[in-house]
């Protein structure tokens, strides 16, 4: 029975007798576990040319390879798992696109008729706009006006004699009026 650095170099010395391609499917830190932790021996020897069921291999050198030979096949296992839900998730990843575009286009479709009725406002708003503006340029004519008439109003009624102006307009109004325009 070996020690546990002995296996270790007696592992690596018949995994350096595999095929590239198998040597290159083993993990890189069991490589580097095994490397870190071996005790070179001249005595343990393997020969690639004679099968190693033949050889002198210690048992738990047989339980390490064991070990590499499942990990292997698991990592090969789950690396086509993992192809296989990578290219569902890009199916769905496009089918969640196409159904993004759709809602998109939905939304757009109601922004738009929504401007639509927006705009049908406009023309509306338009004719209020230039009515106010018609109405504010023409407010200080009209203002002006009004106070000529109110002018002459009270030209006319200063022009009646006094005594008359009180028998005839008795409207508290009329009066309040003229004491306004007075001050």
């Amino acid at each position: 029975m070996l020690s546990k650095p002995q296996y270790l170099y007696q592992t690596k010395l018949i995994i350096d007798c595999f095929p590239k391609e198998d040597y290159e499917s083993i993990p890189k830190e069991t490589l580097k576990y095994i490397e870190d932790n071996m005790q070179v021996d001249s005595n343990i020897v393997i020969n690639p040319d004679i099968s190693l069921e033949e050889q002198d291999i210690d048992p738990q050198t047989w339980q390490l390879l064991q070990k590499i030979a499942d990990d292997v096949s698991d990592r090969e296992f789950y690396e086509e798992y993992k192809k296989d839900v990578d290219e569902y998730i890009n199916i769905i990843n496009e089918q969640n696109d196409g159904f993004k575009a759709r809602i998109d286009n939905i939304n757009l479709s109601k922004d738009c008729l929504k401007l639509q009725k927006e705009n049908l406002k406009l023309p509306k708003a338009k004719e209020l706009i230039f009515g106010y503006q018609e109405v504010i340029s023409n407010k200080d004519e009209k203002i002006k006006k009004l106070e000529e008439e109110c002018n002459s109003l009270k030209e006319m009624l200063n022009k009646i004699p006094k005594f008359v102006r009180i028998l005839f307009l008795k409207n508290k109004k009329v009066k309040l009026l003229e004491e306004k325009n007075k001050r």
